[in-house]
């Protein structure tokens, strides 16, 4: 096609692209729209036969792809407003932000302490001790307020309510700050207004507003890399350091201290900016460094002082269930083999336990026997891989099963930690959330604040209504996102996009379950701002084209002084000469 004219590349890309999308399309409707346990957890799903269907999916995705490269290539970008320049922390970043949490607070009161799930009352029970599964900034948050609401008033509601105003703030904060940043960039007050009306009234951003999970305010962070790496890469001030060097703290911070695989994600981007931003790239090397000892030296402190490593079986979900699956359908299995797995779990518990979408039923079973597998890795290993080496096809299909929700087309999942509707009661607060009512609903009992019918409706309303798109489908978009990307030749700005892409790639490396959407969080979020990025005005100091890149000369210093010697080092966001 046309679009693609000495572009091959581009073209071999979309096309991979394409493949790869008719592969899953293919196998979304082989699977099923709500798959269920079986028969997927014996029957065969790859198949030779398939390559024909598989292959036309891709060839009319292909054009699909291509004609809308087209037509949203030709649509012009926003123009840049200088007059509007300032911090996005000024008007309307205010107005906005109450606007959110006022929306937010009736569904607040309406699940009042708040919601979570069985992850919340065990940090909450556990403190310090939960830091071998939680990361240590998140397991104080919620075990500090609860304790100290313990002491002062005898329950923990209080302590835990503290906690779910706090995140709202923080929540709305963040979007806030986003909003402000692009109607600064862009000018169009209608597109701040309509992004505000989403963020306020989209039913699973209410819901997650006051939902005490660690997922929520590391999505928010995942959202303020957008303004950041956009800022940097685009050339919006002159002195791209100084602009941004406070929001690359925050958003690098959170990201590594709110989740385990934060850290990898941040290592990746850092390399990237340095890369790519050769006029501050030692203010970024140094500060990175920095901030990974700060976010690594909490954890690591604590696990060696307690002696709390990460659980084995938390690290090898989708080993353990390609093993599994291999026990379950009932392949040959050597001597050795089946010494481990009897050892490990005996083998008619694990085809009676075996679902091919979560490891959970397997390594939170009664008869897995826990102490022996987290102590013996090596022998786990040597199992896997032998069963490996004798049935790869099957290997590949477990993989696929485990991570269906994230690379498939499937319905929204809304059931699997995906929407926290159950507010907690006084005997949960005490003796722990049943993991049953993650995925349940009840409205507040410990004090109400509407009348028990309006308290109802508007509980079920959030509850019918909290959903999105499968996390499956939120990657295609990026990804074709990232295509349009690269059409219009803004090359490096398809660094704003890898974060999400980084931290899908772990969940297809480690993943538990297939369908736990509150790992997804970041894509509601952030998918408004994907859809806008090839759209956002080139800034007065930057290009984003990589063939093109030139340096913008400096206006001569009036400065005698300084005439003999020009300022070196100054922060331009040009990088490559």
């Amino acid at each position: 096609m046309n679009i693609y004219k000495d572009r091959l590349w581009l073209a071999l890309l979309t096309g991979m692209v394409s493949l790869l999308m008719g592969f899953c399309e293919f196998y979304t409707w082989r699977i099923g729209w709500h798959p269920g346990s079986s028969p997927w957890n014996r029957e065969s799903l790859l198949h030779a036969s398939d390559i024909p269907a598989v292959l036309l999916l891709g060839a009319a995705t292909f054009l699909a792809l291509s004609l809308v490269m087209k037509q949203a290539g030709a649509l012009p970008a926003f123009s840049l407003h200088l007059e509007l320049d300032g911090r996005p922390t000024d008007s309307p970043f205010a107005l906005i932000a109450a606007l959110l949490l006022l929306a937010w607070m009736p569904f607040f009161l309406v699940f009042y302490p708040g919601t979570g799930m069985n992850d919340t009352t065990d940090i909450m029970r556990a403190g310090i001790w939960a830091t071998g599964q939680h990361t240590f900034i998140y397991c104080m948050f919620i075990y500090g307020l609860t304790q100290a609401s313990d002491m002062l008033f005898h329950t923990t509601s209080y302590g835990l309510a503290a906690a779910s105003l706090i995140q709202m703030v923080l929540f709305a904060c963040g979007i806030s700050y986003c909003l402000s940043w692009i109607y600064r960039r862009t000018g169009r007050l209608w597109i701040t207004v309509l992004l505000t009306l989403y963020y306020a009234f989209l039913p699973l951003v209410a819901n997650m507003s006051f939902s005490n999970v660690k997922d929520v305010l590391f999505s928010v962070t995942i959202l303020l890399w957008i303004p950041l790496v956009t800022s940097f890469v685009s050339g919006y001030r002159e002195n791209a350091w100084e602009a941004n060097k406070r929001l690359f703290i925050l958003a690098g911070l959170g990201m590594m201290l709110l989740r385990n695989n934060g850290i990898y994600v941040f290592i990746v981007m850092l390399m990237g900016l340095v890369l790519l931003m050769k006029r501050i790239r030692m203010n970024l090397l140094l500060t990175g460094l920095v901030m990974i000892a700060v976010s690594m030296t909490p954890d690591v402190a604590i696990k060696q002082i307690l002696n709390l490593p990460q659980l084995f079986q938390e690290r090898v979900g989708i080993p353990l269930q390609q093993f599994s699956r291999a026990v379950a359908v009932g392949v040959p299995l050597t001597e050795e083999e089946k010494a481990y797995s009897v050892k490990m779990m005996i083998p008619g518990r694990i085809a009676r336990w075996y679902d091919p979408f979560t490891v959970d039923l397997i390594k939170w079973n009664s008869d897995f026997d826990f102490y022996y597998f987290n102590s013996h890795p090596d022998d786990f290993w040597k199992a896997w891989k032998s069963v490996g080496k004798r049935n790869k096809e099957l290997y590949v299909e477990a993989w696929l099963f485990a991570t269906y929700g994230y690379w498939a087309f499937p319905a929204p999942d809304e059931m699997t930690q995906s929407r926290f509707c159950w507010a907690f009661s006084e005997n949960d607060l005490k003796n722990g959330l049943s993991p049953d009512h993650n995925n349940a609903y009840k409205t507040a009992d410990i004090h109400t604040f509407f009348k028990k019918d309006i308290q109802e409706e508007l509980g079920h309303y959030l509850w019918d209504h909290s959903r999105y798109l499968g996390a499956g489908t939120c990657l295609w978009i990026t990804l074709c996102i990232g295509l349009l990307l690269f059409y219009r030749r803004q090359y490096s700005r398809f660094l704003v996009l890898l974060p999400a892409c980084l931290l899908w790639g772990t969940l297809m490396i480690a993943t538990p379950a297939a369908f736990v959407y509150r790992y997804v969080y970041f894509f509601p979020l952030c998918m408004p701002f994907f859809l806008l990025l090839p759209f956002l005005p080139e800034g007065k100091y930057g290009t984003t084209k990589w063939a093109d890149t030139v340096i913008l000369p400096r206006k001569p210093v009036e400065n005698p002084l300084l005439q003999d010697d020009p300022l070196k080092g100054d922060g331009y966001t040009h990088w490559k000469d």
